[in-house]
């Protein structure tokens, strides 16, 4: 399939014109573009619940590369840093409640964070918080 035509069929008639600049087909359109790429941009994300010391990484062709350098990058920051989500064409997430740490990945960084918060809910978290969350496309 051709990039335009795996665009029009993701974005459908309505946001594949390019005047609606609704948020609705913006939201819609950043996914397909990220969809029917045929690069893939990975990123990573490592996080220390000890002290909340994050890492992260974005724009990497290489899934082991990306986590290696958020790792990387939290131990700079955190003494317990672990690798919790990796992502590629999206978004990620990581919400925490002292030892309760979860993620969240989606098309969208705001919907990549309600569900890393609604993971950390769900997981007993009462006062779950966003610690920090990245896309792979910057």
């Amino acid at each position: 399939m051709l990039a335009g035509d795996c665009l029009y069929e993701c974005e459908g008639p309505i946001c594949y014109d390019f005047s609606n600049n609704s948020s609705m087909c913006l939201e819609i359109r950043a996914k397909c573009q990220n969809t029917c790429s045929n690069k893939r941009s990975y990123g990573a994300i490592a996080y220390s619940a000890k002290d909340k010391g994050a890492g992260w990484s974005y724009g990497w062709n290489d899934q082991s590369k990306a986590q290696k350098v958020a790792l990387d990058n939290c131990h700079a920051h955190g003494s317990a840093c672990k690798s919790i989500v990796w992502y590629y064409n999206s978004c990620a997430a990581v919400a925490a409640d002292g030892n309760i740490v979860t993620w969240g990945r989606d098309s969208t960084k705001r919907r990549a964070q309600q569900t890393a918060l609604s993971e950390c809910a769900k997981a007993g978290g009462k006062k779950c918080a966003i610690e920090v969350s990245q896309c792979s496309l910057n």
